[in-house]
Parts: structure tokens; sequence; C-alpha cells
């Protein structure tokens, strides 16, 4: 029996394909890889490196924008003035487009942007652009994404969502030897219980934790 890498909780197997055995955590309801077959940072980042993510590619712009999008709004109602792109990959975008509408943005990567000097600061608005299906420890790394986020500031994600398990294993996305963690309804409100936050599905790819003012 695995523990759950978010509550720590037991889980049960969940589902498995020709590479993998995938879990699932009875209390919040993660799906996650088996650690067993997590990569090494040298093939994580072998495997980042055939994505296409130029900063000038208006497709890719055009990506980002389905969270941008509706963040924009947020930042002006707001008047969010700061901002930290978490996770921002090998071609650095979203914060420039933060920049363009006035926002101070900052980029961080553990492996591309790895300045952790951006990580002793809080931000009204921090993003993680497909981002959070790559965390190996997400307890830890929600964590540290809350101490980055200031009381009324918000949380953006944006990640492939959930699949029943008669689905799961014929699903594209968890091909990608990097995406070990996947995140269902009951996830997201156990991370806004958990961590402070109020949550908002903005769609089915994104979603915003607003840090409530008391946390």
């Amino acid at each position: 029996m695995l523990l759950c890498p978010l509550c720590d909780s037991p889980s049960r197997f969940y589902a498995r394909d020709r590479r993998r055995a995938f879990h699932q955590c009875s209390h919040c309801q993660l799906v996650f890889a088996d650690p067993a077959t997590h990569v090494d940072r040298d093939e994580e980042k072998r495997l980042y490196e055939t994505h296409e993510n130029d900063p000038h590619d208006p497709h890719y712009r055009d990506f980002l924008s389905r969270l941008w999008q509706p963040l924009q709004q947020v930042c002006q109602n707001l008047s969010y003035r700061t901002a930290l792109d978490f996770g921002s990959g090998p071609g650095p975008t979203l914060h420039l487009m933060m920049q363009e509408s006035g926002i101070d943005a900052h980029h961080y990567d553990p492996i591309y942007s790895p300045d952790e000097t951006v990580l002793s600061e809080s931000y009204d608005v921090v993003t993680c652009t497909e981002v959070i299906e790559h965390f190996y420890y997400p307890q830890r790394e929600f964590i540290k994404l809350r101490r980055l986020v200031k009381p009324g500031g918000t949380l953006a994600t944006m990640t492939k969502p959930y699949v029943s398990a008669d689905l799961f294993p014929n699903w594209h996305y968890k091909n990608d030897l990097t995406h070990v963690s996947f995140f269902t309804d009951q996830t997201y409100r156990y991370i806004a219980q958990r961590f402070g936050f109020s949550v908002d599905r903005v769609s089915d790819q994104v979603t915003f934790f607003r840090c409530v003012k008391s946390c």
C-alpha cells in the first residue's frame, strides 16, 4: 500500500498501462503514478525538451490564454500588481504576457530558471500552467505555493481534467512519463481546505485558488 503524496492517506490500485501502475488516494482522491516509475532529473529534462514552447509562437500564446484570459480579468478587478509564473519551462512566456498587461511578473523553473531569490517574495498571482501534473511531491509543492501567494491573492493552475478509471488506461495525457499527479474535483476541494484557499473551477482545465484573508 502506498501513501498519498498529497495528504499521506492510504491509497488503492487504480489502473495500469504497459509502463506504469497508478494509485488513487482514499481520502483526497489524487491519482498518482507509482513512485518507483518516476524518471530521474536527466530524463525529465530530456522529455521536457521535446516540447515546443516558443514565446513568439502565437499558437503557444493562444494555449496559455486559456488561463491568462480569465485571470487577466481577475487581476483587473482586484488590482493585482505582482505575479510569479512557477514552473515556466524551457520557453518562459506567460510572465511576458502578464508584463505586457502592466503586471510586475517574474518566472521560476527548477531546471531552466532556477534562481530561487524569487521564491523569497510573495505575489498577488502565482501561475502554474501544465505544472502540477509534474509534482512528484505535491504536498511539499503546495506548501511552497501557499507561501508564495499573498493573502487575498490567487494561485491559478491549468492541467488536463481527470478521467474515469475505465478511460484512464488509454488516456494520452498520462503517457508522458513526467506526468505523475492527476487531480479530481475532490482533490481540488482538499487542496483548498488544507491550504486555506477558496476554489473556483473556471473551466475543465483551469482552476483558481483564492487565498482567503485569514490564511
